[in-house]
């Protein structure tokens, strides 16, 4: 399993392209060096990754897949989505890969997330956070206090990537005083699309 894993992880490697990158992990992913494209696309290949690795998706077809959703998203055919929902469109056969996956990470599934209001100030501050967010899948569900945020998705290995990447554009605004702690959850499926409205919408600026 290791050699196919690494044989998958250089095809990912030159699809997400990731500047020179020996691998895909979380927590490498800075905004100064890879813009919400860079970052959606190296959440998609760390995940196709584990995918392959647990055994719940081919190699060949994983690294397809992953290509095809690179031209996807750089298409702009893929609104407010995750690489998870790309692979898996069947909702019990998502709800399933959801429940495996979080075996490695153990997050709580925020059931009440949808009914959470958007933080729109914190978005209309940090335009890069709103698209970075868009593109990889993920909402900021909570930026009411200065030294945690909480981001969800449907994707249980993107809370690492996230934080990394938005703490590093938080750390250029001289109104942020220290270091967050940063706190992901999962949102369920059938949840999403509302959240997506609510979060994405135009009508108020964001």
């Amino acid at each position: 399993m290791k050699t196919r894993v690494g044989a998958l992880q250089l095809k990912l490697r030159g699809v997400a392209g990731t500047t020179g990158e020996n691998s895909v992990h979380p927590g490498e992913w800075l905004a100064a060096e890879v813009g919400p494209l860079g970052l959606a696309m190296a959440i998609a290949s760390h995940t196709v990754s584990s995918l392959v690795e647990a055994e719940m998706l081919n190699l060949l077809v994983g690294a397809q897949q992953l290509r095809d959703y690179n031209e996807s998203l750089n298409q702009g055919r893929i609104p407010n989505d995750c690489i998870l929902r790309f692979l898996f469109p069947e909702e019990k056969e998502l709800s399933t890969c959801i429940v495996r996956l979080n075996r490695r990470v153990q997050l709580h599934v925020w059931e009440m997330a949808h009914r959470i209001a958007p933080p729109k100030s914190f978005y209309k501050g940090h335009p890069e956070i709103l698209e970075a967010c868009k593109l990889c899948g993920a909402a900021v569900l909570d930026a009411g206090t200065p030294s945690t945020l909480t981001t969800g998705s449907i994707n249980p290995l993107a809370g690492d990537f996230l934080a990394s990447w938005i703490q590093s554009v938080l750390a250029t605004d001289p109104a942020e005083l220290r270091p967050r702690f940063f706190f992901h959850v999962i949102v369920p499926p059938p949840h999403w699309e509302a959240i997506a409205r609510a979060h994405f919408r135009v009508d108020y600026g964001i």
